[in-house]
């Protein structure tokens, strides 16, 4: 197994700073002469607050792309700029992008004057992206990165489709970077020759009284640290792995999973929530999943490269309460043992009627599959130990070859591109006899549930999408228990 440097980075907390801003509005008073008249002022311009949204659109060619954002700024229809975020502008504070695309994740909400915006300007810093190849009879991780992104500029692109209106009490904005024009490998001979222009897209979000998806303001999917509870038992902040401390409410809808109540939940612990954007702009937990009630670290990535004696490796994307360098210590190498618990995330609620064996365990670990690991920390001669592992939900990137049913899911076949983590890591002689039989084709199931949030809202054969589930291995072919279709991205 070769890589270029170690998969993990440390995370820092990310410092921000919320703005508040007003823009004050002075009318002048007009006086007739010798009419003793005037003209009143207009009332002063307002504030709306406004949640940021991450996301990304990707195919499959990377596992991971990392930026710091430095400072994000709207520039309205008179040419004035307003900066809504700033963040910490040193090196391992990094948002990671891969495991956003098909999925959202807040930034702490932030007042924006109202008025028409006509532009954004996003500076980053510290930008990197990673893929995984089989070169010379082996697997090769390679990372590419630039301290100061867009070949030393720190610029980016933001396509910005049309003015933003900001008004009324509450709107998201989602920011959306698009992976596949973010960067470019011609050669990975030394010196590689690459380049890293993060592209965005900066569209309106519109909330919905009830939100259901990221197109109309919920969040789900989001993985954070418990830092603090309110006093009345209903509110609590938690941290994300990329250092975003956010404030959640809860009431008496909000599902709780793996806990019985809100009255379970402690600081430190570890959670993965889904969340709806209210009209005041704050937040509200619709679902709240404890998987390991005492673990406090964890990481999050792909299942990559198994050793024997249930010792496996990962590629981290996220770490989760912990850091590569400092307490509490989370690594990639690691050993499972009896009394480790696997789960399946709760996010989808249908596993159990699925058509097949939806199982997970340490029989039918799939290399490539989307994984919490949760750590307390101890060693076992080299490798961590393991207290629980959950299979996490998964974007790919495909095209449909054929469309069937069963047992009231509709089936999708859909094959990847070579270069996909499923079919790179079969490839590997050292991992033993390939665990698919045809590694580049998935059946996804989706059941009325499954929402279509492509272009059109429909899937034919042909189509080439990006599809949101659980990955299984069920005796050597692939399936997908899907919750998300997207418009897919050219491979």
């Amino acid at each position: 197994m070769k890589t270029s440097r170690p998969f993990g980075r440390p995370r820092n907390p990310i410092s921000i700073l919320h703005s508040l801003l007003a823009i004050a509005v002075f009318g002048a008073a007009l006086t007739g002469c010798g009419s003793g008249s005037h003209m009143a002022s207009p009332p002063p311009v307002g504030n709306t607050k406004a949640v940021l949204l991450l996301t990304s659109t990707a195919n499959d060619q990377l596992v991971r792309f990392d930026t710091s954002i430095s400072t994000i700024a709207l520039t309205d229809s008179t040419g004035k700029s307003t900066t809504i975020f700033t963040g910490a502008n040193q090196s391992g504070t990094q948002v990671e992008w891969m495991h956003l695309d098909g999925a959202s994740e807040p930034l702490p909400t932030v007042s924006v004057p109202q008025g028409t915006y006509v532009a954004a300007t996003v500076t980053v810093v510290d930008c990197d992206f990673t893929n995984v190849t089989f070169v010379n009879q082996s697997i090769t991780t390679s990372i590419f990165g630039e301290d100061l992104c867009g070949q030393g500029t720190g610029t980016t692109t933001v396509n910005f489709p049309n003015p933003i209106t900001v008004a009324g009490s509450a709107m998201a904005l989602s920011l959306d970077l698009q992976v596949a024009q973010s960067f470019t490998l011609t050669s990975t001979a030394f010196p590689a020759v690459y380049t890293i222009s993060p592209t965005f897209n900066l569209t309106p979000v519109t909330i919905a009284a009830q939100p259901t998806d990221e197109t109309n303001g919920k969040v789900i999917g989001v993985a954070g640290q418990v830092t603090s509870l309110n006093a009345n038992a209903d509110r609590f902040a938690a941290q994300t792995p990329d250092g975003f401390l956010l404030t959640l409410a809860t009431n008496a809808n909000t599902t709780f999973q793996g806990i019985a109540a809100f009255s379970s939940l402690s600081t430190n612990q570890l959670v993965n929530f889904d969340a709806a954007i209210q009209s005041d702009g704050s937040l509200l937990a619709t679902r709240v999943e404890v998987d390991d009630a005492t673990s406090t670290a964890a990481i999050i990535g792909f299942f990559g490269f198994p050793q024997p004696q249930s010792v496996f490796a990962t590629i981290n994307l996220q770490l989760d309460g912990c850091s590569i360098s400092g307490t509490p210590f989370c690594g990639v190498v690691y050993q499972f043992n009896d009394d480790t618990v696997f789960n399946i995330s709760q996010q989808l609620p249908n596993v159990a009627s699925l058509p097949f064996p939806a199982t997970f365990g340490g029989a039918n670990f799939l290399l490539g599959q989307y994984l919490s690991v949760f750590t307390p920390g101890t060693f076992t001669q080299n490798y961590q130990n393991v207290s629980t592992i959950t299979l996490e939900p998964q974007t790919l990137n495909g095209t449909v070859t054929a469309v069937s049913n069963d047992a009231g899911f509709t089936v999708y076949t859909v094959t990847l591109a070579p270069y996909d983590l499923f079919p790179v890591l079969q490839m590997d002689p050292d991992f033993g006899s390939p665990q698919l039989t045809n590694p580049t084709t998935v059946f996804v199931y989706a059941d009325t549930n499954a929402k279509l949030l492509n272009a059109g809202g429909t899937v034919n054969v042909g189509s080439l999408l990006r599809f949101r589930g659980l990955v299984f291995d069920d005796n050597g072919t692939m399936r997908m228990d899907c919750s998300e279709i997207y418009d897919g991205v050219t491979e």
